[in-house]
Parts: structure tokens; C-alpha cells; sequence
């Protein structure tokens, strides 16, 4: 093997220890051994190496096993060794999040701001909350490893151009150009649906999910419709156009909505309180009373998850998915919102279809976006370079196997 081949080899070995520990929290040296099929002194070497990097922290020793034995070390992620940074861009509001290396969020904030119109506007908030963020949690700023942003719209998530969005006017803007500029750390683009479906995967309700859809809803006065983002073989899927998941379906805002049911809002002990001023009714006010049990408001969501699932279930039927999960501020809701969107479904799909469709909510409800977009960052950290590089070197022997050094 070549010097190169060697580093990529190592590389391979060093992720897969890696994203062991992170997925079990902790583990043995000699589950590691067993796992991997490496060597022992493999083992130690890589495990010693990250430790050295402050990558892994050694817990001590573990209990032994049945048969006896030494008692083997324990090694776990070292959640202060690294963070991630994770915004969410939407008219009027910015929702950004820091994780730390385990993908726990250490850092949330919420940051109102009037519309802007153009990318200067837009990079100006987006430094901003960024700088606040890190400057409130007093987090060293050397241990960033990067920026994930998602915006609704089009998104060229490898050029990093935002092709089209209700965010601003302006088309096929270089929002990743103008943001590495500011940064010495990665930086990434990605349409919001499809960055809250990367969440789900990484840190979510999709962990053990193959093939998921991830729908974000939005319902408030000043941002109203629907995304999809696609988990395809535990791949994000972008589409030809990076329009997967853009069925632009026509939805109406919070204030139109409760125009069409205000005769019901006298009927909830909540609610009745804004039969005279509907107009001040926003989200936060619809899921709390919903969730303290207002009729009024059950029965608003029992139509809006009708509404949603209906809308969605060609989608279903052609993708097929094993996992369906609700994202955004609806989440919040669980089961309230879960029953009508899978009642919904069951309806318009093949049985053999929504008989095998799990539906969940995102446990990250608001923040679901800037979550997902700080995971892409942790992805790209954690991820095993493609083995298929490694043809020309191992040949048709490599299979799934572990390569050792």
C-alpha cells in the first residue's frame, strides 16, 4: 500500500472505533476487539490516539465478564471535545443551537428580527446570533467544528447556493460564499426539511429507520406550509434538482384558519377568552391550550393533522418509508397530532402500506431545524470515508469487513 492508502485505511479504522463509542455511550476496549474484528494492540493504538486528541476519555475499568478474566477498560465520547454550531433562518426569526460532540445541545437561542431582503442583511443576523450564542455559553470557539444553516426553500447544498426562498427576494444567492468569508470553520447549506430529516436520522426518532420521511410544518401568521425531507438506505435524498420533498401545496396561515373555525373557539375554556380577538391567538397559545386539553383546539389540530396526512399520502405511497416523523412546533403535540396524520393516511394508502409506517414527533420540536443542521456538521465529522475508494488497493476482498494497519 501507498502512504495515502495507509492514512485511509487508518482513517476507516479510527471512525468506525469512533462512531462505536458515540452510538453505545460506552464501551469496553474488548467490545471494541470483538465488534470490529481488529487486533487488540489495534485497538489500544487507536484508542490511545483519540485519547491523546482528547477525542475519548478512559472511564476506568468495567466489571469482568462470566467467564472471568481482567476486568477490560471503559472508554466514552468526550462531550467537551468538540462542538457544533446550527442555525435556523426563517422570516422573522432566527433559531440557532450548539451541540456538543455526543450531538447533546449545550446552547439554545431564539433571535427576532424584522424581514431582511438581501444575503448582507442576512449573513449580518446570522453573524450575530452566532457570536451571541458562543459568547453566552462561554464555549472556546477553537473547538468549533462548524456551522450547519437551514433555510426553507430550493437549496444547492453543494454549491451552497439558496436557489429560491420565501426568506427573501433575491434567487440563486451564494449563502455558503458569503458565510465562509466569516469563518474559519466548515460551513454548511441545506434546505430545512431535509436538515430536520438529518436530525431525526442522526440523533432522533429515525436512528433505527432505513427509509424515513421527515415533515416540517410550519403554521404561524407570517410563515405557513410544509416540508419534506427523504431518508433513502439511510441516505439523505436531494433529488435530481435538490427539489425532493418541495410539493408546494397550497396551506393557509394561523389567522385563516381560525377565520374558518372561530364559531369553536367559545366552546374551549382556553380559548373562549379570544373568541373576541382571534387576531391574537399565534401557535405557542393553539399547542398549550391543546395540550391542557381544550376542545377547541383538539378538534383545530385533529383537522390540521388530517389536513397534513392527506396531503402527504401520495408521497407515502410512493416512497414507501418505514418511518414518518412530525416535525417542528407541532411535535410538541405527540399523540394529538400523530393519531389524525396516521387516521389520515391509512385512508388514501395501500393497508400493506401504513401497516408497516411508524409515526413519531421529533423530540426537538422548534428547534428541530437548527438541530439538524448542527448534525450535518457532526455527520461530516463522524462519517466512515466510502470503503469503494479502497478497491484498487484491496481488491474484491474488502467487502464489509474491517481493514486493519
Amino acid at each position: 500500500m501507498q502512504t495515502g492508502d495507509l492514512k485511509l485505511v487508518k482513517s476507516i479504522n479510527d471512525r468506525l472505533v469512533l462512531n462505536l463509542i458515540r452510538v453505545n455511550k460506552v464501551m469496553s476496549s474488548s467490545e471494541l476487539v470483538r465488534i470490529t474484528g481488529m487486533r487488540p494492540s489495534t485497538i489500544f493504538n487507536i484508542l490511545k490516539d483519540m485519547a491523546a486528541q482528547s477525542l475519548v476519555l478512559n472511564l476506568g475499568k468495567g466489571e469482568s465478564t462470566d467467564k472471568g478474566g481482567k476486568k477490560p477498560y471503559l472508554w466514552s465520547l468526550n462531550n467537551e471535545a468538540a462542538y457544533a454550531l446550527g442555525v435556523d433562518v426563517e422570516v422573522g426569526e432566527l433559531t440557532a443551537v450548539i451541540l456538543d460532540f455526543s450531538a447533546e445541545i449545550v446552547a439554545k437561542k431564539i433571535y427576532r428580527i424584522d424581514k431582511f431582503e438581501t444575503i448582507d442583511e442576512l449573513v449580518h443576523h446570522i453573524l450575530v446570533i452566532v457570536d451571541d450564542i458562543l459568547t453566552e455559553s462561554g464555549i472556546d470557539r477553537s473547538k468549533v467544528i462548524g456551522l450547519g444553516v437551514g433555510i426553507a426553500g430550493v437549496v444547492n447544498a453543494e454549491s451552497g447556493h439558496v436557489v429560491m426562498t420565501d426568506v427573501f427576494q433575491e434567487m440563486n444567492v451564494p449563502v455558503l460564499d458569503a458565510l465562509k468569508n466569516h469563518y474559519s470553520f466548515p460551513v454548511a447549506i441545506e434546505n430545512n426539511a431535509n436538515a430536520a430529516a438529518v436530525g431525526d436520522k442522526w440523533v432522533g426518532a429515525a436512528r433505527e429507520s432505513r427509509n424515513s420521511m421527515t415533515v416540517l410544518v410550519e403554521f404561524d401568521r407570517n410563515v405557513h406550509g410544509f416540508g419534506i425531507g427523504v431518508i433513502v438506505n439511510e441516505e439523505l435524498y436531494r433529488g435530481s434538482s435538490y427539489c425532493a420533498g418541495e410539493l408546494n401545496l397550497p396551506m393557509s396561515d394561523l389567522g385563516e384558519m381560525l377565520t374558518n373555525v372561530r364559531s369553536m373557539l367559545r366552546i374551549g375554556p382556553i380559548l373562549s377568552k379570544f373568541d373576541g380577538s382571534p387576531i391574537s391567538v399565534d401557535t405557542r397559545i393553539m399547542i398549550d391550550a391543546a395540550r391542557q386539553g381544550d376542545p377547541a383546539a383538539i378538534s383545530f389540530f385533529n383537522r390540521l393533522g388530517s389536513f397534513i396526512g392527506k396531503r402527504i399520502s401520495s408521497v407515502i405511497g410512493v416512497l414507501n418509508p418505514d418511518m414518518l416523523i412530525i416535525s417542528g412546533d407541532l411535535a410538541e403535540l405527540q399523540d394529538l397530532i400523530i393519531s389524525p396524520v396516521k387516521n389520515a393516511i391509512e385512508m388514501e394508502t395501500l393497508s400493506i402500506t401504513s401497516e408497516v409506517l411508524k409515526v413519531a414527533t421529533s423530540s426537538h420540536g422548534h428547534y428541530s431545524v437548527a438541530m439538524g443542521a448542527a448534525s450535518i456538521i457532526l455527520e461530516s465529522h463522524f462519517k466512515v470515508p466510502d470503503v469503494r475508494s479502497l478497491n484498487s488497493v484491496v481488491g474484491n476482498g474488502f467487502g464489509g469487513r474491517t481493514v486493519e494497519i
